[in-house]
C-alpha cells in the first residue's frame, strides 16, 4: 500500500454535469447525438455503452446545459438512483442525472474508476442529500476522497475485473441467442404452423394458479431462497435471506413453472422459468404470480406462450391503478389468457428440441452467478489493495 497516494476525485478527473433540452421543442430531439438518462442504465449490466433511449441534435446541445463527453468518459448517476455507472463507448452526452468523470490518464485509468465506483455505490447513496430524491452535489462528489495504486497496477487490477466481466457477458449473449433459438422453434411449431385440429381453449385449462403462502418471519432463524422483483433486474439471481428480514407473506415456489409478474408488465417485462430444482424454502414475492402446469410437458410450451409478444402485451395491457408508478394486473387476466390445445405427439416435438436449449441455459446462468460471486468478492479487496496482483 506504501505505493498508493490519497487524491480528492475532483484532482484525478474533471466532474461534468448534464441537462436536457426542452422536450417540447422537435427541433431538439431525434438527431444523431446518444442523450442518455438513468434510465439507459437500469439493469444495464455490461460495462460499455454508446447510446441511449433518445438522441438529440446540435442544436438541442447547443441550447441546453447538456455536453458532449468524450470517448471513455465513466459515466455515474448522481440521483433517480444514486450509482449507476458505465463508461462511454463513444462520445456521449447525459441529462442532469449524472456526474460524469472525464479522467486525467496520468492519474486514473477509466477502467479503474469504473470498478471504485462500483465498490463505494452504498457509500455514495449515503450522501445523497434532498427532499423529492437523494442527489449529490457536484462539490460532494470533488470533496471524495480515493486512494489510487501506480497506473500499472491499476491496470492489472482493472484486467482481473474486467476478464470475469466478459466471461460473463459472453455467457450473457449466448443465453441471449439460445433464447431467440428457442422462440423459433416455439414459433415453427405453433404459431407458424398450426393444427386446425387444436381446439382454442385457456392457460387455465392447462395451469393452476399457486398461492401456497407463508410468512418467513414466523421461521425466524432459517435460510430462504427469495426471488423477488429487484433479484430478477439483477440477472435473475434470486437471494438467499434470513427469515427474520423478509418482510411480508410469499408464495412458496414449486418445481416446474413460471413466475409471471403482476407489477407494472407493460412497463417491465418479467417471466422467470423455474425448472426441477427448486430447494426447500424457496419463495417468491407476492407480485409473482405462480403458473404451473397440470402436467410438466406444458412447462416449455406455457413459458414462450406467455412471453410471446402478442400474447404478452395482451395480457400486460390490462394494467390497472392510481400510481403510474404501481400499476397491477389482475392474475386472473394471465390464466384467462387463450391458448390452443396442443396434442401430446406435438408437444413430445417440442418438448425433445427445446429442452436441451433451456438447459444449457440454466447451465450458463449458474456459471454466471458463480462468476459474479468470484467478481464481487474480489472487488473490495482489490480496490483496497489487500489483495495483490504480482505483474507476471
Amino acid at each position: 500500500m506504501s505505493e498508493w497516494k490519497e487524491y480528492k476525485l475532483g484532482e484525478i478527473a474533471e466532474i461534468v454535469g448534464g441537462g436536457t433540452p426542452t422536450t417540447s421543442n422537435p427541433e431538439y430531439w431525434g438527431g444523431d447525438i446518444p442523450w442518455l438518462s438513468p434510465k439507459d442504465l437500469t439493469g444495464y449490466k455490461k460495462i460499455y455503452i454508446s447510446h441511449g433511449e433518445r438522441n438529440i441534435t446540435e442544436s438541442g446541445l447547443m441550447n441546453s446545459s447538456a455536453k458532449m463527453m468524450p470517448k471513455g468518459t465513466v459515466l455515474f448517476s448522481s440521483r433517480a438512483p444514486i450509482g449507476y455507472v458505465a463508461i462511454a463507448k463513444n462520445p456521449v452526452c447525459t441529462n442532469q442525472g449524472f456526474k460524469s468523470f472525464v479522467c486525467r490518464q496520468d492519474k486514473v485509468l477509466n477502467l479503474f474508476l469504473y470498478y471504485w465506483l462500483k465498490n463505494n455505490v452504498e457509500y455514495f447513496q449515503s450522501l445523497g442529500t434532498g427532499t423529492t430524491f437523494a442527489e449529490i452535489s457536484g462539490s460532494a462528489m470533488r470533496d471524495i476522497e480515493i486512494s489510487l495504486p501506480p497506473i500499472n497496477v491499476q491496470k492489472r487490477i482493472a484486467g482481473v475485473l474486467s476478464s470475469l466481466d466478459d466471461k460473463i457477458d459472453l455467457l450473457n449473449r449466448e443465453n441471449a441467442t439460445l433464447e431467440a433459438l428457442a422462440e423459433t422453434l416455439f414459433r415453427h411449431y405453433f404459431i407458424e404452423n398450426p393444427n386446425p385440429a387444436w381446439k382454442e381453449g385457456k392457460v387455465s385449462d392447462v395451469a393452476i394458479h399457486c398461492k401456497e403462502s407463508i410468512n418467513p418471519q414466523k421461521h425466524f432463524d432459517e435460510i430462504f431462497l427469495h426471488y423477488s422483483i429487484p433479484a430478477y433486474d439483477n440477472g435473475k439471481r434470486p437471494i438467499e435471506e434470513q427469515g427474520q428480514s423478509i418482510q411480508s407473506n410469499k408464495y412458496v415456489i414449486p418445481q416446474n413453472c413460471i413466475l409471471f409478474s403482476k407489477l407494472n408488465p407493460h412497463k417491465d417485462k418479467r417471466v422467470w422459468l423455474i425448472l426441477d430444482d427448486v430447494q426447500p424454502n424457496t419463495i417468491c414475492s407476492t407480485e409473482f404470480q405462480i403458473v404451473k402446469p397440470q402436467n410438466n410437458q406444458w412447462l416449455y410450451f406455457l413459458y414462450e406462450w406467455l412471453i410471446y409478444k402478442e400474447n404478452y402485451d395482451e395480457i400486460a395491457s390490462g394494467v390497472s391503478g392510481t400510481s403510474g408508478s404501481h400499476q397491477r394486473i389482475d392474475p386472473k387476466v394471465i390464466f384467462e389468457n387463450g391458448c390452443p390445445i396442443v396434442d401430446e405427439f406435438t408437444l413430445e416435438q417440442y418438448n425433445t428440441k427445446v429442452k436441451p436449449i433451456f438447459e444449457k441455459i440454466k447451465s450458463n446462468q449458474q456459471r454466471i452467478e458463480t462468476l459474479v460471486i468470484q467478481r464481487d468478492m474480489l472487488l473490495p479487496r482489490l480496490m483496497s489493495g489487500e489483495v495483490k496482483i504480482i505483474e507476471q
